[in-house]
């Protein structure tokens, strides 16, 4: 089966090895779901307020990186399984009573796990029949989840649930356009931009506002999609490893592209509160790089020491 459904995405692939063995396809150097060193960098930030929250699928742990070293968050929902995309927010989210939440697809587990900075779980969105690989939250609390499959074999298609401000539960759920549904973000409408594959093709799409239907974008062109975000400008943003670069659409139409040189493989990304900086993970190089954004070029700064660095969020958190 993983043969058959392996995908340019590291984290579906690991995902699948979990389904199929029940355990991570990677294991901890020293001992179960531990690190022997939390990831770090010998630089100070860019920008020194800036935090960064990581997971890395390998290691079943989310990271909070603000200077150096970082802190492990391996107790929240009392322990995650193979956590992929990350999510964070500027203020109340999901209808919550915390100012400033953190989401992650807890894809083992078949969940999303909110959390706060402290690593402290506030609450957990259940998404019990699927495996949740992105998790995005609209500017009134609505919470999107990408699943790759049904779990447990992941032979069925995906889907993407949806659950309303306060709601732990699904209350919408969207199909139409894939089998497989990678990662996704709303722009400042609440339409949802998400891609994946419909068998082997690759596509871009979006649920308009309180639709149950992914729609296709007319978006062409990227061959091996990974993280996608909507700019404060509108513009949506989708990670493509055969670069390995960011291509920016208008539209359908290619208005630009982030050169990402240095990054080996990039799986996802977030843009910074100004949107002139982006971060995203290399699994390749189990780094996670801070690149100028739009114009690309030479990492600006590094955090080092992952093992299988998927997901990835900045506070303050881009609104679009």
């Amino acid at each position: 089966m993983l043969a058959r459904l392996l995908r340019p995405a590291s984290f579906a692939i690991a995902c699948i090895a979990v389904i199929a063995c029940g355990a991570p396809p990677v294991s901890p150097p020293s001992g179960a779901g531990a690190t022997s060193k939390a990831p770090s960098s010998s630089r100070p930030l860019t920008n020194g307020s800036t935090t960064v929250v990581v997971s890395d699928a390998s290691q079943n742990d989310v990271v909070i990186c603000q200077g150096s070293p970082c802190n492990d968050c391996k107790t929240i929902g009392s322990g995650l399984s193979m956590p992929g995309g990350v999510a964070t927010t500027n203020g109340p989210g999901g209808g919550f009573a915390k100012s400033t939440l953190d989401y992650v697809a807890d894809s083992g587990n078949q969940r999303v796990v909110v959390f706060t900075d402290a690593c402290e779980t506030v609450g957990v969105l259940d998404d019990s029949g699927y495996v949740p690989s992105d998790v995005a939250v609209a500017d009134d609390g609505t919470v999107a989840v990408t699943n790759l499959c049904a779990a447990p074999s992941c032979t069925g298609a995906g889907n993407i649930s949806f659950y309303a401000p306060g709601s732990s539960t699904v209350t919408r759920v969207a199909t139409g356009l894939m089998s497989q549904y990678y990662y996704g973000d709303f722009d400042k409408h609440g339409n949802f931009y998400n891609d994946g594959l419909s068998g082997s093709t690759v596509e871009v799409g979006v649920v308009p506002r309180g639709s149950k239907i992914d729609k296709a974008t007319g978006i062409s062109g990227i061959k091996l999609p990974g993280g996608i975000q909507i700019a404060r400008n509108g513009t949506i943003n989708i990670d493509d490893q055969t670069c390995p670069c960011i291509q920016i659409y208008k539209g359908s139409h290619q208005a630009g592209t982030v050169s990402l040189p240095g990054v080996k493989k990039p799986v996802t990304f977030a843009l910074d509160k100004s949107n002139k900086h982006l971060w995203v993970t290399d699994v390749t190089s189990k780094t996670v790089d801070e690149i100028p954004y739009p114009g690309g070029g030479k990492i600006l700064y590094q955090f080092s020491g992952f093992s299988e660095p998927i997901g990835v969020g900045v506070i303050p958190a881009d609104r679009p």
